[in-house]
């Protein structure tokens, strides 16, 4: 449990709340308040269906009646929660999520707040200090800007609607413009995934052919998902699958190859 109240950054959408918090450099959401504007009933339902890795309890010492403890997720669960709405204000709500909430937290630690002091202050230092330079910031927030203007495509939120839609990482590679195996060793070299092989006989080919198998780091699950082959010969004992990318992976790694491209 952690206590960052005089870090939490509240704003605004069309008359409610949605509270965040940084930690670790990272953006937190205050679940009820993603579930008050998306009409879902029962946060703690939504709670139990989300990665637990990325659910955390933040106590609220000013400005919260009753319970002090709220539960707060990281955000990839955010992009899961939206995209779970049938609400149809959901994309416009994403849409203000993904173009205006996240890029000035990303920037300045806050959303439309005066100049920082105190803990703030230092909230925003630590969040760049895990970035990059301001000016590399300011460089990655252009290329993002005119990549949503030049191809929609790249906003993957806005484009998969549906918790269910899994991309295979040939059409992520596709849609941003970079080749498929460059984009496999690029999650490989950042620790994204990682790769496994084997070998077996192939009758058609007339000699041992070698399997290759990815699989997502723990800390990555939220963006990929296994789907199981099991109609494909066992690999090391065990069922094959082909490694697909979520909704909110795909936006993750539009945002690493942006990073990569300004580098």
């Amino acid at each position: 449990m952690t206590d960052h109240t005089s870090q939490i950054v509240p704003f605004q959408y069309e008359g409610a709340q949605v509270r965040t918090v940084v930690i670790d450099g990272e953006p937190w959401f205050v679940l009820a308040d993603l579930c008050r504007v998306l009409d879902i009933a029962n946060p703690s339902n939504v709670a139990a269906r989300l990665d637990q890795t990325g659910i955390n309890t933040l106590r609220l010492t000013e400005g919260n009646r009753g319970n002090p403890n709220v539960t707060i997720i990281n955000e990839p669960n955010m992009y899961e929660v939206v995209i779970r709405s049938d609400k149809p204000e959901a994309i416009t709500f994403r849409r203000w999520l993904t173009r205006e909430v996240l890029p000035e937290i990303r920037k300045t630690g806050s959303y439309g707040a005066p100049a920082l002091q105190g803990p703030q202050l230092v909230a925003a230092a630590l969040l760049e200090a895990n970035k990059m330079l301001t000016a590399k910031d300011e460089q990655i927030a252009q290329l993002t800007e005119k990549a949503a203007e030049d191809a929609p495509k790249v906003n993957y939120v806005e484009l998969y609607v549906a918790a269910s839609d899994l991309l295979k990482l040939r059409t992520v590679a596709a849609n941003t413009n970079v080749g498929e195996e460059w984009l496999r060793d690029l999650l490989v070299e950042k620790g994204w995934i990682y790769v496994e092989t084997d070998s077996r006989w192939s009758n058609s080919k007339g000699c041992k052919e070698v399997r290759r198998r990815y699989s997502a780091y723990a800390h990555k699950r939220p963006y990929f998902r296994p789907v199981e082959n099991h109609e494909a010969p066992r690999f090391r004992g065990e069922v094959m699958h082909t490694l697909k990318v979520t909704p909110a992976g795909a936006e993750a790694i539009a945002r690493l190859i942006a990073k990569e491209q300004a580098a």
